[in-house]
């Protein structure tokens, strides 16, 4: 594949390990990061998603080496570990920090193909941290695709997703679904994926960038998924499956149930745990809205499903905050949006607009502008394009 023109970080990983590694060949990689265009939270319980991987993401520039020694540098943290294969373990430890994705992935890989060689690693983005943007699964899925290569395993572009999918559950620790790491594995340029997790199945859904344009709003409010309310949410959809179950019928994911069910066993449930399964169950309607919406090209009905998606996301999913009620709401304001909606699980990060194209840096200047005069500093804007996937840059 052909690393983005726009980047500069291939050349830069390249010179940062001929600093901190000496000058051995190193080859580079590069994963995508991704954005959710409707479909919130439903891929952890067994629902259909629709991200879009996107043009920016996380670049690695590695090789291997004849002993145990795993050494992984960032241009973006400044972090450096150095630790033998031996001393990895089965969990994440503190003072791994953001190496602990890229480890997490090493030791899926190294149980799943007995492959152990170590690495010299330089990992660098151009994706905001912590936003909503899938930096993490992006970290992973690069690692993956680069041990690939290097041991030249031929796993399929699914099992380099669920071994990502596998170090932030089990290594990491953070109970998110397949979503992200599916995204970023699987994208495809032109193209939206379809995911249906509980297969998982997916197909592709042509999205025309002619027509309409994808502008993040960062709140510049940073969320760490494992410190917020995400494991809670996961826990509560648990409790709401469990009594649906016991009470109505039994299926094998929450997104599976219907309205109709839901309103059959709302007196068995307290007030929290319905609208979670509310909002559950009313996004797998607005995906498939949001599907046929895309297939027709109708892009006015797709925006209406993102607004819907983000007033669930507040209401009964409660993940929202200020600066992406804010945010998002500037942009519904504006002539020319489609319609906006948070993204990623919530709690800080980005919201995304989908704008008529030659419209983004009007939306992009009106609110900023509102967002401003409410919380008396930026915020950030980009235009996100569709990217051509993952895979190994040119060499």
């Amino acid at each position: 594949m052909t690393a983005s023109s726009r980047s500069p970080l291939p050349d830069a990983i390249a010179a940062r390990f001929r600093t901190e590694f000496g000058a051995a060949p190193c080859r580079r990689f590069f994963a995508p990061g991704r954005i959710n265009l409707v479909g919130a939270h439903l891929d952890y319980n067994g629902g259909s998603v629709l991200p879009m991987a996107v043009d920016r993401g996380i670049y690695l520039a590695i090789a291997p080496r004849d002993d145990g020694l795993l050494r992984l540098r960032s241009l973006d943290q400044g972090l450096a570990v150095d630790i033998e294969a031996a001393d990895i373990g089965e969990r994440t430890r503190p003072e791994l920090g953001w190496a602990g994705y890229p480890l997490g992935v090493w030791q899926g890989f190294r149980q799943a193909t007995g492959m152990a060689r170590g690495c010299d690693m330089v990992f660098a983005g151009d994706l905001p941290m912590a936003s909503g943007l899938s930096s993490s699964a992006a970290l992973e899925v690069v690692t993956a695709i680069a041990l690939d290569a290097l041991h030249g395993t031929r796993l399929e572009r699914q099992q380099l997703a669920l071994l990502a999918h596998r170090a932030e559950t089990g290594f990491v620790g953070v109970r998110c679904g397949i979503m992200d790491q599916f995204a970023s594995a699987l994208g495809r340029a032109g193209q939206v994926l379809l995911l249906h997790c509980a297969g998982p199945r997916w197909e592709h859904v042509p999205f025309d960038p002619t027509a309409c344009e994808v502008l993040v709003l960062d709140t510049k409010k940073p969320r760490t998924l494992a410190k917020s309310g995400f494991n809670e949410r996961v826990a509560q959809c648990a409790t709401a499956h469990e009594l649906l179950r016991t009470h109505a019928r039994d299926l094998p994911h929450l997104a599976l149930y219907s309205a109709a069910d839901l309103e059959q066993v709302r007196s068995a449930m307290d007030q929290v745990t319905f609208r979670r399964a509310r909002h559950v169950i009313t996004e797998m309607e607005r995906t498939r809205a949001g599907v046929v919406a895309l297939r027709q090209h109708d892009y006015a009905t797709l925006g209406r499903q993102l607004d819907a998606s983000h007033e669930s996301t507040r209401v009964d999913y409660e993940v929202s905050c200020d600066e992406l009620d804010v945010i998002t709401g500037a942009a519904r304001g504006c002539e020319g949006v489609f319609g906006a909606r948070l993204t990623g699980a919530g709690f800080g990060g980005c919201g995304i607009a989908l704008v008529r194209p030659g419209q983004a840096e009007v939306v992009a200047r009106t609110v900023g502008d509102a967002y401003r005069a409410r919380f008396g500093f930026d915020a950030g804007f980009d235009v996100l394009r569709i990217g051509s996937g993952p895979g190994e840059l040119d060499r």
